[in-house]
Formats: C-alpha cells, structure tokens, sequence
C-alpha cells in the first residue's frame, strides 16, 4: 500500500519584511502538515505602516517557496487613504527605480499629479490569497513570506531614506 506523502511546511507563519511594518497577523488554513494538491488559504494584517520620511506604503509582494502554485488572489489589500486610487493584482511590474515587484498587490495612484506615490493609510491592510502544494514525491520547501514597500523605495518618493 502506498503511503500518502505529507510535505513538512518549514514555516508554519507568515513572515514579513520592512523597517517600517509593525503589529503584523495571519492565518492560515488548514494548518500543516499538507499533502501534494492540498489548497491553502492565508489571511494577513499588517497593522500599521510606520510612514518614515512621508513613506507611503505602496505594495504587497508574496514571497513563495517552489513547494508552492497556483498563487490565486481573493481579498486585496483593505485599507485606503484620502487620494484616489486602488490596489491591483499584478504578477511583475518594474517600478521608476528598477526594482522588479511580483507577485502581489500594488498601489495604483490615480491622481494625475502623483501617479507613483502610495497610499497614506497607514493601516491596518487586510488581504487574503490562496496557492496549492505543489504535486510531487518529494519534501519541498513551503515558506511564505511578504515584502511590504514604500514609494520611496519604487521611485515615487524621492525624499526618503
């Protein structure tokens, strides 16, 4: 009889990365160990976005390891600002600076004075996702992680540090 293969989920917590993120949450369900074809669904929160130098927060990159597919969005980021403008999907996207972003969510700023600035919420952002362990026979890497930017750091703000 054959066994049923689990993956071991290195990390069984979200991790995230930023100077200026504080008071972070997740969830995620179901909790490990998973089996090839599992779907899981994450739940994050950043709390607060510390807007060091008038730092707005501009984008959410999810960070998978290769034990990982099928990265499918369900909630965007909920959290706005007083300017115009929305959070988009989007798979790559090469900010004004050169950085190279996705997947994820970014901020898309519809003002037509500051197209490449963030938003000034300062939170909390709420999102949710989903992705599939990956169909193999063998342990993978199932780490998850989020890299929150600033517009300083994509080239809007050119008064950061």
């Amino acid at each position: 009889m054959k066994k049923l293969l689990f993956i071991l989920c290195l990390f069984f917590s979200l991790t995230a990365s930023s100077q200026c993120v504080l008071n972070q949450s997740n969830t995620i369900t179901p909790p490990g160990p998973y089996s090839p074809g599992q779907v899981v669904t994450v739940n994050y929160t950043l709390g607060y976005f510390y807007q060091l130098n008038i730092n707005w927060i501009i984008a959410f990159q999810i960070n998978l390891g290769p034990g990982w597919t099928n990265l499918q969005p369900i909630i965007a980021p909920v959290g706005g600002g007083s300017q115009s403008g929305y959070w988009l999907w989007d798979l790559q996207n090469t900010y004004p600076s050169g950085l190279n972003f996705g997947p994820g969510w970014r901020f898309v700023n519809s003002s037509w004075w500051y197209p490449d600035y963030g938003t000034n919420s300062t939170g909390p952002f709420t999102m949710r996702f989903r992705l599939t362990v990956v169909q193999t026979c063998i342990p993978d890497n199932l780490s998850i992680s989020m890299s929150v930017f600033g517009d300083c750091l994509t080239g809007g703000w050119s008064n950061g540090v």
